[in-house]
């Protein structure tokens, strides 16, 4: 009875799952072609702002690699706080795909206020949190202090 149910359910989400794209699809279909090149834009800005974290990590974990064996724990949280940039622009990106047909300018702008900021803010991070790594293992602060 279970295995019926299961596989009911799954049928009736597979189902939606399709009437939903296409009609998602067919909503885009309608938008112009400048607001779809906003659109793009807006995407790649947010997109921008997820990679930043990765490159931001970079420049944080390549001062955690240069910590002392007895400073490493001291100096683990500020090496991984620029990946946190990252995470927003993820959840943001998300909330952008589920309101892209109904609010597209909304979306758009979303995209570039969130994303842009995300870029310069996680790269300003890693370089604050290398100085603070630094600092930690120079004995001039504790974890604390660092954060």
């Amino acid at each position: 009875m279970k295995n019926k149910i299961f596989y009911l359910t799954s049928a009736l989400a597979l189902t939606s799952f399709q009437l939903f794209a296409e009609e998602s699809i067919n909503k885009m279909m309608e938008l112009g072609s400048s607001l779809h090149a906003l659109l793009f834009i807006a995407f790649t800005a947010i997109s921008l702002g997820i990679l930043s974290s990765g490159y931001a990590l970079s420049i944080s974990l390549s001062a955690y690699a240069a910590v002392g064996k007895e400073n490493k724990t001291a100096a683990f949280i500020p090496a991984i706080m620029p990946g946190s940039q990252g995470l927003y622009s993820f959840a943001i990106s998300f909330l952008m795909l589920q309101s892209v047909t109904e609010t597209p300018i909304r979306v758009a702008l979303a995209g570039v206020v969130c994303g842009l900021p995300c870029l310069f803010s996680a790269i300003g991070q890693a370089i604050t949190a290398a100085s603070c790594i630094k600092s930690i293992n120079n004995g001039q602060m504790d974890s604390g202090q660092a954060l």
